[in-house]
């Protein structure tokens, strides 16, 4: 008869684990793990007591997190005192508690799939180890090694951008950060797929330096190479299992269908901020089509859902005597008292609320069928939030290089020669106003909407934001002409339209439009993410 096993780790392992336990269950394993176990609404800590005696094996996920968490140590001891199996997951090598290092062990620091065979052999076999379990040396997958090596060639290649800010912040330390695996999955990706852009752009900065331009140009071809293989080995299983919860991307655990049936009904009530009062409204609808009532009060609701955002972190509802649900819709910071219980994760989109519906009456399968994998402190976005972020930024980015390429033609002529034209000084005034404003406009949208609070989170305010840029953008093409006027009375070859102050507009033009569509499409979504309108004084 196989063992039931419990995992005792560090969050900081969460994908590592996660492969890991859905390897053994492929095994006909049954595995304790809390974030697919853990009954949301309810205290965890009886529940993971509960876990520990109903197990007789105990894996324990050896890194240096896990071994300075005193909650795993409370874990490993209470096995010790009971004389339960522990079979040691060497992820990292770290010193060892004495009572720790006559255990059995398995190396998973190099090859994972050998380490899983070495694994499962023990599981059904135990064994006496001949050596002592490593506690010092460097080893990791041979992914890893890819990975970096890659991210090495892309932080060279985001030097020549770094009059974009945006890439070579995230992509210059990627190397560092990829063997630290604390890098920030979201941020990086979006840097990745602006880099061949903004080195192209930066190649019309250098137009009169045909031979820069040229090297510049060569090299924003060749990194769409580096760029296309990072992006999927960042995506491989072997980097996932190696990142912290913030180096990962966000996986449902085991997606749940709901059939026809009614469920049982169970009243309700949905504790929430005013300004998340359209999340609350549309959770309400479908519980409500699905037969559940909804309470007056969170006093009376046998099951009280806690919408937990930049606005609101607690609730009155005391999870001792109710079922109480935290529903994370935004990244933020749970009270003491709700961040001792499971939560659910819509922070990618209100999801599944059909299924959710029908699992309410059964809060033990909940979270199984709907739970994500914890992400740390990743930036989560819904898919539409994230797009139209990073359309900001790139309009923003484009329009820095259109002002690059005139800085760059500007010093070629000779700074001198320049600044000692009667356009001169109007012509640069209007550049620099242009990178500023849009500058300025880039940064406070793209945090605002990120962080739901500030002026640009509101919707009607977010789109006068878009059209402030469109502004400066076709603005930029007015002093782009009076350039190009001044350019060719310095006696300056240039073209007779400036590719840098078309650029924008075209990007502007052409995915102004596709955008609006997505975001008509998916404009639940966009109407929930921005804040509800709140009465002053109400």
């Amino acid at each position: 008869m196989k063992p039931n096993i419990f995992m005792s780790y560090s969050r900081r392992e969460v994908g590592f684990v996660d492969d890991l336990t859905h390897r053994l269950e492929k095994e006909d394993f049954k595995v304790w793990l809390d974030y697919r176990t853990l009954v949301p609404g309810t205290p965890w800590k009886a529940q993971i007591d509960a876990g520990l005696k109903g197990a007789d094996t105990v894996i324990l996920v050896v890194s240096k997190e896990s071994m300075a968490s005193k909650y795993v140590e409370l874990e490993w001891r209470h096995f010790l005192k009971m004389d339960k199996r522990l079979i040691l997951v060497i992820f990292e090598a770290v010193d060892l508690p004495k009572e720790l290092e006559a255990y059995e062990w398995v190396d998973f620091r190099g090859n994972y799939e050998k380490g899983l065979k070495e694994l499962f052999s023990q599981l059904n076999r135990s064994i006496k180890e001949k050596h002592r379990v490593p506690e010092t040396g460097f080893k990791v997958p041979m992914i890893v090694w890819v990975a970096f090596a890659l991210s090495l060639m892309i932080a060279l290649y985001s030097l020549s951008a770094f009059w974009s800010l945006f890439v070579p912040w995230f992509l210059v330390p990627l190397p560092y950060r990829i063997f630290k695996r604390n890098f920030d999955f979201t941020e990086v990706q979006t840097a990745l797929l602006i880099l061949p852009i903004a080195l192209y752009l930066g190649s019309l900065g250098m137009a009169t330096d045909l031979d820069l331009a040229d090297s510049i140009m060569v090299l924003a071809f060749n990194s769409l190479w580096f760029v296309g293989a990072l992006f999927f080995v960042l995506r491989s299983k072997g980097m996932q299992r190696w990142g912290k919860p913030e180096a990962t991307m966000p996986k449902f655990a085991n997606p749940y269908k709901p059939d026809d049936s009614k469920p049982k009904p169970v009243s309700f009530f949905i504790d929430h901020a005013p300004q998340d009062r359209l999340v609350a409204e549309e959770m309400t609808r479908v519980f409500e089509h699905h037969g559940h009532p909804r309470a007056a009060d969170v006093a009376s609701a046998k099951a009280v859902f806690v919408l937990l955002s930049a606005f609101k972190n607690d609730t009155s509802a005391d999870p001792e005597d109710q079922v109480v649900y935290p529903v994370l819709i935004q990244t933020t910071q749970p009270s003491q008292k709700l961040s001792k219980i499971q939560w659910i994760d819509f922070r990618s989109g209100v999801r599944n609320l059909d299924a959710m519906a029908h699992l309410l009456p059964e809060p033990a399968k909940l979270l199984s069928a709907l739970g994500i994998r914890p992400l740390g402190n990743q930036m989560v976005l819904p898919t539409v939030i994230t797009t139209l972020r990073n359309f900001v930024i790139l309009l923003g980015i484009f329009t820095g290089g259109s002002i690059v390429q005139y800085l760059g033609e500007f010093y070629n002529a000779g700074l001198d020669l320049v600044l000692n034209t009667d356009e001169a000084g109007g012509i640069l005034f209007g550049f620099i106003g242009n990178l500023l404003l849009i500058g300025a406009l880039t940064f406070f949208m793209v945090r605002h909407l990120a962080a739901r609070k500030g002026w640009f989170a509101s919707l009607r305010n977010f789109i006068l934001g878009l059209l402030g840029i469109g502004l400066l953008i076709f603005a930029l093409q007015e002093v782009d002409l009076r350039a190009l006027d001044m350019l060719d009375y310095l006696g300056i070859p240039v073209e007779e339209t400036s590719l840098a102050a078309t650029f924008p507009m075209m990007i502007y033009l052409v995915g102004g439009p596709a955008l609006a569509l997505f975001l008509f499409v998916r404009r639940q979504d966009v109407r929930r993410w921005f804040p509800a309108n709140v009465k002053k004084g109400g």
